[in-house]
């Protein structure tokens, strides 16, 4: 499977589509009912979506299908555009589809995947300022992007700091484009706010309802045997890739070097936004599976320990399938 996707065509193609459709089958036979969310409040652009999608659950099933893949869609071009992994390969889609399949429960109706979705786009925008002559104002385009994912999933305006720290990493930054960032960040909130009080509600509703998603305890999840052993399997390859990619970042070109840099970020602040903000659960996946799809690729697409890398995929297979099947 490994030496299938490292290449491109339409067998690669074919078969992401058939692991993507065997993940998602049980949802489509059997589609699950919306849960409220923690904070018994949703954001304000998420609560138009669901309010359209709630009365069809298989509507919502084909909805979060199909933003799954256009996310992966974009993964992969984002990688074909900029060219930070020097090889052109279907890797990132098929690590994105398995990372994301790993709590099934929040597959569907998952707020954070189109947030993830303008993440992507903004991460996209942000490298366009890499060696940028004169003011860089693609990053108050990466900010706004970034910044208006929250408005689906509050979790994801945390990641307005990864705009700063990509300002920081890719420019020699003036007080000017630290401004314009700064704009970007907060210019989808002032027109939240000014057409919110223009159609007569409360202002102070609506920051009941920001602080309620960005800081209420979010529901305790529930972690199996198999789960337990499925994630083990996961952190273990994971762990292989990351020294990997922290022993090859200082030969690689400047440009891969810097994007690597931004997303080992993204992987972080992900990581410290699961531990310390309640808010924030296992939905996290969405957007932790982005810089982990990219980590994962870079170490399969060049490995020489093929064997390896093979053995680990088919055993968190496996171990997926026993998961859905056995979630004890």
């Amino acid at each position: 499977m490994i030496k299938l996707f490292r290449g491109t065509g339409i067998g690669p193609w074919l078969m992401m589509t058939i692991i993507a459709g065997a993940l998602w089958a049980e949802h489509f036979i059997d589609p699950p009912e919306n849960l409220d969310p923690a904070a018994g409040t949703f954001m304000p652009l998420w609560r138009i979506i669901h309010a359209f999608l709630a009365q069809s659950p298989f509507m919502a099933v084909v909805a979060s299908f199909a933003i799954l893949l256009l996310l992966v869609i974009i993964l992969v071009r984002f990688n074909t555009t900029l060219f930070f992994i020097p090889r052109r390969t279907y890797l990132p889609a098929l690590f994105f589809i398995i990372f994301y399949s790993v709590f099934p429960g929040d597959m569907v109706l998952n707020p954070c995947l189109p947030a993830a979705l303008f993440v992507t786009i903004g991460l996209w925008r942000m490298m366009a300022a890499y060696r940028m002559n004169g003011i860089a104002y693609n990053l108050f385009d990466a900010a706004l992007i970034v910044s208006f994912a929250g408005m689906f999933y509050a979790g994801a305006l945390w990641f307005v700091l990864l705009v700063i720290i990509g300002l920081l990493i890719l420019r020699s930054p003036d007080l000017r484009e630290i401004a314009i960032t700064l704009f970007g960040a907060l210019l989808p909130w002032v027109v939240l706010y000014a057409v919110w009080y223009l159609t007569g509600r409360e202002l102070s509703d609506l920051t009941e309802i920001i602080g309620n998603n960005l800081f209420e305890d979010s529901p305790s999840v529930f972690y199996s045997r198999t789960l337990i052993i499925l994630l083990i399997l996961m952190a273990l390859w994971i762990l292989q890739a990351l020294v990997t990619l922290l022993s090859e970042l200082p030969s690689k070109k400047i440009r891969s070097r810097k994007i690597f840099t931004l997303l080992l970020w993204m992987l972080t602040l992900c990581a410290i936004a699961f531990v310390f903000v309640p808010a924030i659960s296992v939905e996290l996946m969405a957007l932790a599976a982005i810089p982990l799809a990219y980590i994962m690729t870079n170490y399969c697409a060049f490995t020489r320990r093929i064997v390896t890398a093979e053995i680990f995929f088919w055993l968190i297979a496996v171990m997926i399938l026993i998961s859905r099947l056995w979630p004890y």
